[in-house]
């Protein structure tokens, strides 16, 4: 099945789902920056602090009626059905098994075609609801797609009657930190990078407790 096709199907999915997620989630969304309401034009790497799988289904509607492909564990890619769901909605395979860095080159090539990648830098669901460290796999695919990236941080309150809260930042771009063109920086580059990233995506967590407290008041 060509990708036109699953592009047509996808499209048609989101519009079918679209007033269901107005109920299941009925986001409210801020930005860092309200004047930068056009970060989700051209390739792009945006990355997600991890409560579960409905992070990436409110992303996609976030970013509507835009394709989001999101990099995902091989957990699902074991069952036929899921498989092909995972192609579906446009999952990049990262094998945690086999610990094959294939999914980076992968990410990289479909930002470098205009798309949009999403990736949860803390690899694995939140036990506690804190944002834990992030690994470095991000870093190298903004880097090998030249891409900057784009922070979105959630509350993780997903469900009927309840209210998401989204805080998109400002674009991050991380060339400054890498003084080479090797398609993996050094450690030391990627760490000092890492350190930044993590500390801005705090800072928005921050911000955005407090302008949803804001709102109560």
């Amino acid at each position: 099945m060509s990708d036109m096709i699953y592009n047509i199907f996808r499209l048609i999915g989101l519009i079918t789902g679209y007033p269901f997620q107005l109920l299941f989630f009925k986001r409210k969304t801020y930005y860092e920056d309200k004047k930068q309401t056009h970060l989700f034009h051209g390739g792009k790497l945006i990355i997600t602090n991890h409560y579960n799988m409905f992070d990436y289904v409110l992303t996609s509607f976030v970013v509507f009626p835009r394709r989001l492909n999101v990099v995902a564990s091989e957990m699902p890619f074991k069952n036929p059905l899921l498989r092909f769901l995972m192609k579906f909605w446009g999952v990049i395979q990262c094998n945690r098994e086999t610990r094959s860095m294939r999914f980076m080159d992968t990410a990289a090539s479909v930002i470098r075609k205009g798309q949009l990648v999403q990736i949860y830098p803390e690899g694995r669901n939140t036990p506690d609801g804190e944002m834990h460290e992030f690994r470095h796999s991000y870093l190298v695919i903004a880097h090998r797609a030249k891409s900057t990236i784009v922070p979105i941080i959630t509350d993780g309150n997903y469900g009927l009657f309840k209210r998401a809260h989204v805080m998109i930042g400002k674009e991050i771009d991380i060339s400054p930190f890498f003084t080479t063109d090797r398609p993996t920086p050094p450690r030391e580059e990627l760490e000092r990078a890492n350190a930044y990233v993590y500390g801005k995506c705090l800072e928005l967590r921050e911000e955005l407790e407090k302008r949803k407290h804001r709102k109560k008041k």
